[in-house]
């Protein structure tokens, strides 16, 4: 690893420094002007127009960590739970919010921000393993931060004619999914940018493991892998799946058993181990986690849209591979990357239920066989064409540029001109998810205060940021978190909705253990329900946009 960093030269990391200035103003730009666009009383919650729903969950995980409440408990279903998990992730981030007492979307976001240079440092290590020339290196490197899919040219159609469903989300990936381009991971949440830098990482060390005979570096390997797998279990077959066929291929192409690095990637299974271990004994042990675990199931978007979301990144990669196997440039180096591709593509269509996680790195792996094969048939075509056809069609920056923009690049900046357009204009609902009402702070931070068992029944926006802020269940609130979702948004429906069936809703509220009723603009939303004149609800805190009942037994 040493030599390796060492065959870096300073300017190169100055050029990674710079990448990493770039990519940090770029993704932190949009969310300092979300904040600086709040209306009059409201204040800006973190939120943005990309994949926003589980934002408030990584809110509740630092803020229980900030209340010393160290195993986290699943705070958006109803029931009470007896066991936490320690995610150390987020243990960290709370603690940061715990010693510096910043507010909690802040930390979040910074801790966003320093991982990018981090990610930006551990990938061009990376890549300095497979790429030895280092123009072609900075290459790489800036086609991966900006490029994406085509999925901004089809967003419009997939709107119309492919409504979502409840299982399947018909949308390009390069729009909503977090883990389908590097732009999209660094733009998102700081432990996605750590899973996919702990992955290059793992693999890279295991590498050098088996190249170098190495035991320390397997041993890191082994520790940084147990560290990834407390907080993302879900790479377990990623890591272990990639290495295990590289190997395979190492021992299929040696035509013998290759006992040392056999030996090395057992070592860093069972380092590893105690954290799968742990996950399945919570699951075995905690009903709230076991049932969350069974319905945990992220699937990916039909397959056109995987394929839009993608773009001219597997065409790339075909092409890459295409001219480095022609002209003979294969190497065991790059055999392990196509492996990588090839695994998690596999894992995507598996019986595994994280199907949209295994996206991560397929862009990695794409975006470096992509820009060796444009290079490749750059030279191939200046052989072929006559020189001012070729100076004008291939060796043209200007038109490179408009090109990279228009069949790679919209995806990047469609993410950050809506995320613009939302926060100037704030159409439709979006002012409303995204600046929560003074009074709806103030009556989350009264939640706050009391200890009394049970549950928050609140709906729309509020009942995500009440777990978020207040350490307090919620009845309802989101597809993933929520046991029995659907048949509780169904009873938070009937509830909100009107004044009648009086009976039925107390025998709900004492049924699901509800202890209060949260009411704001959110909530009136669902119908005319009135909590004020309910015999069974006592108002407890009361501002002019924002109230809590008091279930009464």
């Amino acid at each position: 690893m040493k030599d390796l960093i060492n065959s870096i030269t300073p300017k190169e990391w100055r050029f990674v420094a710079l990448m990493s200035v770039v990519m940090i103003l770029l993704t932190g730009l949009p969310f300092l002007y979300g904040y600086l666009m709040a209306p009059p009383n409201t204040a800006y919650n973190g939120l943005h127009a990309f994949s926003p729903g589980d934002f408030p969950v990584y809110y509740s995980y630092i803020n229980q960590v900030k209340d010393g409440q160290y195993f986290l408990k699943d705070l958006f279903t109803g029931e009470a739970q007896s066991l936490g998990t320690f995610n150390v992730w987020w243990f960290l981030i709370g603690l940061a919010v715990k010693i510096s007492g910043l507010p909690i979307p802040l930390v979040f976001q910074l801790a966003r921000l320093a991982m990018i240079p981090v990610f930006l440092f551990v990938f061009y290590l990376f890549l300095s393993y497979f790429v030895p020339e280092v123009k072609i290196r900075k290459y790489i490197t800036v086609f991966l931060l900006f490029s994406g899919g085509l999925g901004f040219y089809f967003a419009g159609f997939s709107d119309r004619y492919f409504p979502i469903s409840e299982q399947f989300y018909s949308w390009p990936i390069d729009l909503w999914l977090t883990e389908s381009n590097i732009f999209n991971t660094l733009y998102q949440t700081s432990h996605f940018i750590a899973s996919v830098t702990l992955t290059m990482l793992i693999f890279l060390l295991t590498l050098l493991a088996w190249e170098k005979r190495k035991i320390s570096c397997a041993f890191i390997a082994g520790f940084l892998s147990l560290f990834y797998f407390n907080f993302h279990p879900y790479y377990l077959p990623v890591i272990f799946g990639v290495l295990g066929a590289y190997l395979f291929w190492l021992i299929l192409s040696a035509k013998k058993i290759l006992w040392q690095e056999t030996f090395y990637l057992l070592l860093i299974f069972l380092i590893s181990l105690p954290s799968a271990i742990y996950h399945f004994w919570l699951i075995s042990n905690e009903p709230v986690i076991g049932f969350r675990a069974m319905q945990n199931i992220t699937y990916i978007s039909p397959w056109p849209f995987v394929l839009a979301g993608f773009g001219f990144l597997p065409p790339g990669f075909i092409l890459g591979a295409y001219f480095i196997w022609k002209n003979k440039k294969l190497n065991r180096r790059l055999i392990f990357l196509i492996i990588w591709l090839l695994v998690n593509a596999a894992l995507i269509y598996s019986p595994f239920p994280f199907h949209s996680r295994y996206t991560q790195g397929l862009q990695i792996v794409m975006a470096i066989f992509t820009v060796l094969g444009f290079l490749e048939l750059k030279d191939y075509l200046k052989k072929k064409i006559k020189p001012k056809t070729f100076d004008f069609w291939v060796d043209n920056p200007a038109l490179i540029f408009i090109l990279f923009l228009l069949f790679f690049a919209t995806a990047p900046l469609y993410s950050l001109s809506r995320d613009f357009y939302y926060f100037t204009y704030k159409p439709g609902r979006i002012k409303a998810t995204f600046y929560l009402p003074n009074d709806v702070y103030r009556a989350i931070g009264w939640l706050d205060k009391q200890k009394n068992p049970g549950a928050v029944l609140a709906g729309g926006t509020s009942t995500n940021f009440i777990p978020a802020f207040s350490g307090q269940r919620v009845y309802s609130a989101h597809g993933h978190e929520t046991l029995f979702f659907y048949a509780k948004a169904v009873w938070t429906a009937l509830i909100f909705a009107d004044n009648k069936n009086d009976a039925l809703k107390r025998r709900i509220l004492k049924k699901e253990n509800i202890r209060y009723v949260f009411y704001s603009e959110y909530e009136k939303r669902f119908g005319d329900f009135n909590p004020a004149i309910k015999d069974y609800l006592k108002l407890v805190f009361d501002s002019p946009e924002a109230k809590v009942y008091e279930v009464i037994e």
